[in-house]
This record gives structure tokens, C-alpha cells and sequence, in this order.
């Protein structure tokens, strides 16, 4: 190539958003590497916050300037965090707050993960950002391998990104745990959230629900308020209180929704479901908390540092209620209306947020005046326990259950870069489709009351061929569709 040319590739990198999702694709760990860092995941666990400082550092951020220059709401959880996220960036962006959110995964595009204003970055604002990180960082590698991994680099463009763009809330989505989470770096929070608690990524955070809150607790910070829901499971919430009394600072419970002084406005809330009610009584304590700081700490000498939250003197303002109503988060609780078909999604990966999606579904899908075809398509990442994810949704009384892998199979060049997946293997995805289905048979669940037939259970190989398999297969141009 002739310089000229050279320099007018190096400017298409520079702004071509597939180049930059390639090459963080390619900072992903394959399957086989991931296979060896499970063995080894408490020494691998614990470099995660020392390691993205020293990558924040090598960009010229300093923990001190995070510290002093983002003001932070970070948020950990098992279910509902991105959820109550999502409640607080709304709310806090209809007080008139420019917002910067930090959430994982992504549904369709890698650039939903860090949003401004509510919206995902550009393309083009993508990979400008992009590469204003991946380069320093590559550019002074201590060895070939002295690169972030993929959540650990999207972490800290993140704060890059943040920085930059002067937002003045920056709400943080923990990624897995807490405690070593690499999001961790945040050191001096605003305020800090916990939502509900469950089992989930029991082969990193331990196999009880008591383990796994000292994880999500490791984000609580000395003097720093923390606000939880109430219903915690097993000894959880004890746990928590032990890390605030530690730490000495306040832990409080949030009370639930309709507690508040709603007048004149009434309860409505952009993300369907019951559920949602107490992420957004968490995200309305959170917002108020951001907005109205104050400094309390818990004295050695405290019996307790549980403080139940009264919401009677908390009043609803517009803000409040718009914030609240106009919250939008593809991919939890949604309805997608089509002209042929319904399509009721949810993201819900452990058996409470299933019962709450079972709820949700049935509720939501009980106005339909015909009875129509249900359809489950149904997927499942990780080591999670298929038997125990499907049990609540025999009450759904599917005609059809299908099962596929995570896999698009799209020829959308840009949407499979998006949505490449190299820490497992394209086999071993479609294999945890095939036990899924075979779970759904061997508990004997039934459909539209009737012994499940094996007929009526479908393995396929991608995301593509599952909804395809709705449109040829089952789709009946003589009732008013499906769901």
C-alpha cells in the first residue's frame, strides 16, 4: 500500500464500528482457556480490581480522578439490578441530570452497554471510543498478553467514556458478584444498591444464598448509605448487616411501592410485571439518596444498622413518576406485537425470577379474547440447572416447547460480530439445547393439559432456526395468531 492509502485505511479503522467490535471480540477468552480459569477462579477472581487499576491508570485515570470527577450509584444483585439501573438513569435523567449507564450484557449491539442520556452510544461514537482505549492500552503492553479481557475493557471504557462525556450520575451495573467484581475500582460511591438476592453463578460465588451475599456486599463502602429490598432469602440480609456494622455504614430497607405519597399521580411503571414494583421503590431510594446526600456512618458501639425506610414523608414528584412510567428495557417483560404473533420476553435466569416471569406472562397475556397457540422458546448460558429453571413454567400450558442455542445464525455480517460468543463452543451450545429439551421430557410436563408428546418438543441449532420453525411450522392463518 502506498502511505496515502495506509493513512486513509488507518481513518476508516478509526471510525468503522464492525473493525472495533472484531477486535474486542477478539479479547474474549475461547472456551479452552475459560475451561483452566474456572479451576484456578479464586486466584484468577481476585486480580480483577488490582488489574483494572493498573489499565485505568495506564489511560491517565487514576482511581483519585474517578473519585473526585464521577459521581456514582453502583448497584449489585441478583435479580432485578438491571432493572433498578435502569428505574434510577430515567428518573435521574427526568430531574434534568445529563446520566451515563453501565450494564451487561447487551441484547443485539455491544454499544447498548454504555448509554448516555439513556441511549446507546452511536456507532460511530462506539468506536471513536474504542479505539481512544484499545490503543494506549496495546501500545504499552508489559508482555503480549497485558491486555484487558472483554468486560474488564468495556468496564473501563466505561469510565473513559464517562469521564469524557462530563455526565453528571454515572450508574454502574455490577457485572458478577461484587466483591471482585472488576467495577469494584469505585471507591467512593454516592450511594449503593442491593437488589434481591438468589442463586445464580453458584460455581464462582458459592452454592448458598448466605455466600453469595457476602459477594454483593463487597461493593458496600465505609460511611456510604446502602439501600436493599426487604425480603431478602435465608440469612442474607444478616449478612449485609454484618458488612454495614463492619464498615460502619448505614444499610436501609426500602418499603414497597405503594407506601409513597403518589397524589396526584398513580402508579405506573415502564417495565411490566409485580416484580418490577420493588426494583423501582429501590431505584426511587437510590435517586432520592443521589439527589440529597448525606453523610451517616454506624458507631461500633450500634446494637443494629438495619434502618427501615418510612415513605411517608417521601413524596412523588413529576420527575418521580415520569422517570418511573416512561422506563424502557428491551428484553424484560417486553411485549413485541407482531402481525402474526405475540412474543412475551424476558431475560429471567433463576427459578424466582421464572416464577416471576410465569406471573408476568400469564397475567399479561390473559386479555387475549381467543385462545391462542403457546409457544416457548427457551434458552439457557452457563452451568444453570435446566430442571429447575422449566418446573414453574408447566403452569404456562405450552402446545409447543422449543429449545436452541444462543446463536443468532444470521447473515448480518455486523449483528454476528455483536453476538460472538467464543467462550463456548458452537457444539457445546447446541448441546445444552438438546439437554434442555430432553429436561422438559424426562419431568413429564404437560401440554394444554394433555402427557407431553415428544412431537412437541424441538431442539435447534440457532436463534434464527427457532423462530423460523414458528413462522413455517406453527402459525395458523386461521386463528388470530399466537404466543
Amino acid at each position: 500500500m502506498e502511505y496515502a492509502d495506509l493513512k486513509t485505511f488507518s481513518c476508516y479503522k478509526e471510525n468503522n464500528y464492525e473493525a472495533a467490535v472484531e477486535t474486542l471480540n477478539s479479547l474474549q477468552s475461547n472456551a479452552s482457556v475459560l475451561e483452566k480459569a474456572r479451576l484456578q477462579k479464586d486466584r484468577q477472581a481476585i486480580t480483577n480490581v488490582p488489574f483494572t487499576e493498573k489499565y485505568l491508570n495506564r489511560l491517565g485515570i487514576p482511581l483519585d480522578k474517578i473519585d473526585q470527577q464521577l459521581k456514582i450509584i453502583h448497584v449489585s444483585g441478583t435479580k432485578g439490578k438491571g432493572s433498578t439501573c435502569a428505574f434510577c438513569e430515567s428518573i435521574l435523567r427526568y430531574h434534568g441530570l445529563k446520566t451515563g449507564f453501565y450494564s451487561s450484557p447487551h441484547l443485539i449491539e455491544v454499544r447498548e452497554r454504555i448509554r448516555i442520556n439513556g441511549k446507546p452510544l452511536s456507532k460511530e461514537e462506539f468506536a471513536r471510543y474504542f479505539w481512544e482505549v484499545y490503543n494506549p492500552l496495546k501500545n504499552y503492553m508489559d508482555d503480549e498478553h497485558d491486555m484487558p479481557a472483554y468486560f474488564k475493557f468495556m468496564t473501563i471504557m466505561a469510565f473513559y467514556v464517562f469521564l469524557n462525556e462530563k455526565v453528571e450520575v454515572a450508574i454502574f451495573e455490577v457485572g458478577i458478584g461484587g466483591l471482585y467484581d472488576c467495577t469494584n475500582v469505585i471507591r467512593k460511591p454516592v450511594v449503593v444498591g442491593i437488589t434481591s438476592l438468589g442463586l445464580d453463578h453458584v460455581s464462582l460465588l458459592g452454592n448458598t444464598v448466605e455466600k453469595i451475599a457476602f459477594h454483593k456486599a463487597g461493593i458496600m463502602k465505609p460511611l456510604v448509605p446502602t439501600y436493599t429490598v426487604s425480603d431478602q432469602p435465608g440469612e442474607s440480609l444478616n449478612i449485609l448487616a454484618e458488612k454495614a456494622l463492619d464498615i460502619k455504614c448505614p444499610l436501609y430497607i426500602v418499603p414497597s411501592l405503594d407506601e409513597y405519597h403518589w397524589a396526584p399521580y398513580q402508579i405506573k411503571l415502564g417495565l411490566s410485571g409485580k416484580v418490577q414494583w420493588k426494583n423501582a421503590s429501590l431505584a426511587l431510594q437510590l435517586s432520592r439518596a443521589f439527589l440529597n446526600p448525606k453523610i451517616e456512618s454506624v458507631s461500633a458501639e450500634q446494637d443494629k444498622c438495619i434502618f427501615p425506610v418510612s415513605a411517608l414523608p417521601f413524596q412523588i414528584h413529576l420527575p418521580d413518576a415520569l422517570g418511573l412510567a416512561q422506563t424502557f428495557w428491551p428484553g424484560r417483560s417486553q411485549i413485541l406485537r407482531l402481525k402474526t404473533a405475540t412474543f412475551y420476553i424476558d431475560g429471567a435466569h433463576t427459578p424466582e425470577s421464572i416464577e416471576a416471569c410465569v406471573e408476568w406472562f400469564l397475567h399479561a397475556s390473559a386479555s387475549s379474547k381467543r385462545r391462542q397457540k403457546r409457544v416457548l422458546i427457551f434458552n439457557t448460558t452457563g452451568d444453570r440447572n435446566a430442571s429447575l429453571l422449566l418446573a414453574p413454567l408447566k403452569r404456562c400450558q405450552f402446545d409447543v416447547a422449543i429449545f436452541c442455542s444462543n446463536i443468532i445464525g444470521t447473515a448480518n455480517e455486523s449483528a454476528s460480530k455483536d453476538l460472538l460468543n467464543l467462550m463456548v463452543t458452537k457444539d457445546q451450545q447446541v448441546r445444552r439445547s438438546n439437554v434442555n429439551s430432553d429436561a422438559w421430557l424426562e419431568n413429564g410436563f404437560r401440554f394444554n393439559g394433555t402427557s407431553s408428546q415428544k412431537q412437541m418438543v424441538v431442539a435447534l441449532p440457532t436463534i434464527n432456526t427457532a423462530l423460523n420453525y414458528v413462522n413455517d411450522k406453527l402459525v395458523d392463518n386461521e386463528t388470530d395468531g399466537m404466543y
